[in-house]
């Protein structure tokens, strides 16, 4: 008799708890269907909430082709941008545990570093300043290459390095850049033989099971991505023109994973390497470095910085997160240890962030019982959002109505603006006449040029959303250069 009251206990308890989670679920699956519809431009949102045995939420909303109505899934592919941080952290204390690398040795032990002429930039850098953004030192040619153009080699990206490094005026106080990480590929390049995107493959994605994370986009099939959106207007979201290729997939930004990879990889943190790694290596990891305020996101009061995680407090709770944007993505990753519980969000648009900011306060008050605070977020949802979208439709009417008042102002003609400019640092600019328009190209990124007041000048987005001048050097009734980003680039004959 006993053992059939124990049973019918355990049973209702169980079934309670089903009923719970069932209306938890679905507490969450209504605030993030709102969120979407009063959000408007938002294509998808992926998200996964986990235990350290447990997934406790799993859901992928949207589409991951607007234009085609194509459904996101829980296998879609995302870009994570800066996430990648806190993956190649990570890699780090692995190669240390390991013995390849010592993380607080100076990196003038390492090549490329200890063969370069030019070493006094690189001294009293270890390679923890590198991954917690502490080196002190900087470069203003790298990203333009590795982000966004793709056209380099590395002897080219090195000799960059060695002699554009340049110490900031700060010198070894925080400065969040991707730089260390640029650093720390090489680094590992140079002295392993391999590069971060294969270690990462061989020491963390294979043992963790982790079988759509990668660091080649090339390897991510057309029908599985989750092809990167921007625009303001519902009638006008797009598929973004800035693609990622395999030579824009840096150490500081460079992983495309699903949101079943990344439920394994936050249970990988909140179950303490999972067998597969010591509970001290991952501590570690995950070690508050340098303070570090994170002032711009309001979603988590940011206080510090690890190797590829940033620190923080989530109502009161220790919380662990990094964020990534990039042209047509965002992503979060978080956990808090203490309550063991961890969330990663992902979206196919430049917009998401707003988006996955409310999602993720929404969701951690839900999970953790802070039910006077959902409330607040949907007040937020239902008032602050439209306000703020609204406001960013009228200023970029605002915007296209000022370009569209703009004329050309060029002296010559404009077959004399074509050509191939050429510059040691930042490569190479392309500009074409073609049916009226000036084309303009630096190998992986292409805009259509507009209209600048001033004398011989144009206006480009070579990275969409972002406007910069190019301005003509004549010569003789001859274009002989321009001028971009305070750089000359000399045409080619």
């Amino acid at each position: 008799m006993k053992k059939t009251t124990l049973a019918f206990i355990f049973s209702l308890l169980f079934s309670i708890n089903l009923f719970a989670q069932a209306d938890t679920s679905q507490m969450l699956n209504s605030f993030i269907q709102n969120t979407l519809e009063t959000s408007e431009i938002v294509p998808s949102i992926s998200i996964a909430i986990v235990s350290d045995k447990d997934v406790l939420y799993q859901e992928t909303f949207g589409y991951s082709d607007w234009e085609k109505q194509q459904p996101a899934t829980n296998q879609s592919v995302y870009y994570i941008a800066s996430c990648t941080k806190a993956f190649n952290g990570l890699l780090a204390h692995i190669l240390a545990e390991e013995g390849s690398i010592d993380l607080n040795a100076p990196i003038l032990n390492y090549k490329p570093f200890k063969d370069f002429e030019r070493k006094e930039v690189f001294q009293n850098i270890t390679i923890m300043d590198l991954l917690s953004h502490q080196s002190g030192i900087d470069n203003p040619y790298l990203s333009f290459r590795l982000a966004y153009t793709g056209e380099y080699t590395n002897a080219e990206i090195l000799k960059l390095i060695e002699e554009e490094s340049q110490t900031n005026e700060a010198e070894k106080a925080f400065e969040y850049t991707n730089f260390g990480y640029y650093l720390f590929d090489y680094l590992l390049q140079s002295e392993l033989g391999k590069s971060w995107k294969d270690l990462l493959d061989e020491k963390l994605f294979q043992p963790l099971g982790m079988e759509n994370s990668t660091a080649y986009a090339s390897k991510v099939p057309t029908e599985k991505l989750a092809r990167p959106h921007r625009g303001v207007f519902r009638g006008k979201v797009s598929i973004s023109p800035l693609q990622k290729s395999d030579a824009l997939m840096h150490a500081a930004g460079g992983l495309m994973t699903n949101i079943e990879d990344a439920a394994k990889f936050l249970q990988f943190y909140l179950g303490n390497g999972k067998g597969i790694y010591p509970k001290y290596l991952v501590e570690n990891s995950f070690q508050q470095q340098v303070d570090a305020k994170h002032e711009y996101v309001r979603v988590f009061d940011g206080d510090g910085y690890a190797s590829g995680w940033r620190i923080g407090e989530f109502e009161k709770e220790k919380i662990v997160y990094h964020f990534g944007g990039y042209t047509g993505y965002f992503s979060h990753y978080s956990f808090i240890p203490e309550k063991n519980i961890g969330m990663a969000i992902f979206s196919n648009t430049d917009m998401g962030m707003t988006a996955a900011n409310l999602i993720s306060k929404y969701a951690y008050n839900l999970y953790l019982g802070n039910k006077k605070e959902l409330k607040k977020a949907e007040k937020i949802l239902n008032k602050k959002v439209p306000k703020a979208l609204a406001q960013e439709r009228k200023a970029q009417l605002a915007h296209e109505q000022k370009m569209a008042e703009r004329t050309w102002n060029l002296s010559l003609p404009e077959a004399q603006y074509e050509g191939t400019f050429t510059n040691e640092k930042y490569g190479s600019v392309e500009i074409l006449h073609e049916e009226g328009q000036f084309v303009v190209m630096a190998g992986n990124l292409k805009t259509i040029a507009t209209p600048f007041p001033t004398e011989n000048t144009m206006r480009v987005e070579l990275v969409p959303g972002s406007g910069t001048i190019i301005g003509f050097d004549l010569k003789e009734g001859k274009v002989v250069s321009l001028f971009h980003q305070r750089e000359t680039f000399v045409k080619m004959k």
